[in-house]
């Protein structure tokens, strides 16, 4: 996935955990719009901000490149304990509208050689299906994008462009002209407006099912010696999540420290109240302590 760069506040810049909060609260505070990219060994976490306000994060696996959604404390969670590379970018409002949903995005061309009519015969396929998304375009003259907004070019009256991104009305006229004479390797990602808020609305309902519990010691001395590891968690709680009260299924639990275990899961017979009841083995496995506070949903 292509995220292209707004103007830049800091690129690239190593960053100690402890000050990040600070740079991000500061931000806030300044009703910043934009996005904070955080790169770390194994990922790139992206946080989009409107006006101050902060939306979900988006973190997307180097390797795979994978994307997970995660609401911003649990995303600092899991960052507390790496090297951390941070860069900001200043972007417009509708800008940010569209880049926020990119986990929703798929791949339609991937490096398509185009000219001017091949370039309108991608344009008139987003505009047909109401799309939104980003157009990663390369040319002899370097690398620029151009956002789509339910099927039209993203314009802007008042900027040429902010950073990677071309925005204004006679720029954005330029580059077709470019490409029409010289031509250019465009690759497309986005999705139809509707299923974008299908998978937003998905991913809502992913997170609002995590819950905060205290590990308890399930069985006292006898959970020395259970045959399997098994989480217990109450039977309201399987309720919430819509899953049957006599069902066996799959959990995952995040510890403070940002690492994530899974195990099977099942009603517990009495009632559990805000505890997730664990055997010592497993308490040993996810270095927790008794009423330690962890992370729990079903997957």
């Amino acid at each position: 996935m292509y995220i292209p760069k707004g103007n830049i506040l800091i690129d690239e810049v190593a960053f100690p955990f402890d000050e990040l909060e600070p740079m991000m609260m500061n931000l806030q505070n300044d009703g910043f719009t934009g996005y904070i990219k955080i790169t770390n060994p194994a990922s790139s976490s992206y946080i989009f901000m409107n006006g101050g306000q902060m939306g979900k994060a988006i973190d997307v696996n180097s390797d795979t490149g994978s994307m997970n959604v995660y609401d911003v404390p649990r995303l600092m969670n899991r960052l507390r304990t790496k090297e951390l590379t941070v860069s900001s970018f200043v972007l417009s409002s509708r800008m940010i509208s569209v880049l926020s949903n990119f986990f929703t995005f798929q791949q339609h061309y991937k490096d398509y050689e185009v000219r001017r009519r091949d370039m309108t015969r991608v344009l008139e396929g987003l505009e047909n299906g109401k799309s939104s998304g980003i157009i990663k375009v390369s040319t002899k003259n370097g690398v620029y994008a151009f956002l789509v907004t339910s099927g039209e070019l993203l314009s802007d009256r008042f900027s040429r462009q902010y950073g990677e991104i071309i925005c204004g009305i006679d720029e954005l006229k330029v580059r077709l002209e470019e490409i029409e004479q010289y031509g250019a390797v465009i690759s497309v990602y986005a999705e139809k407006d509707e299923e974008i808020e299908n998978r937003r609305r998905q991913k809502d309902e992913e997170l609002e099912k995590i819950r905060d519990v205290s590990i308890k010691l399930d069985g006292g001395f006898l959970s020395s010696f259970r045959s399997s590891d098994i989480v217990k968690v109450d039977e309201y709680t399987l309720r919430e999540w819509g899953i049957d009260a006599k069902a066996t299924f799959t959990v995952e639990i995040e510890t403070q420290r940002g690492e994530l275990f899974q195990y099977k899961c099942q009603a517990s017979g009495k009632r559990m109240n805000s505890y997730a009841g664990v055997s010592k083995a497993m308490m040993e496995h996810m270095k927790v302590a008794e009423n330690d506070i962890v992370s729990i949903r079903p997957v």
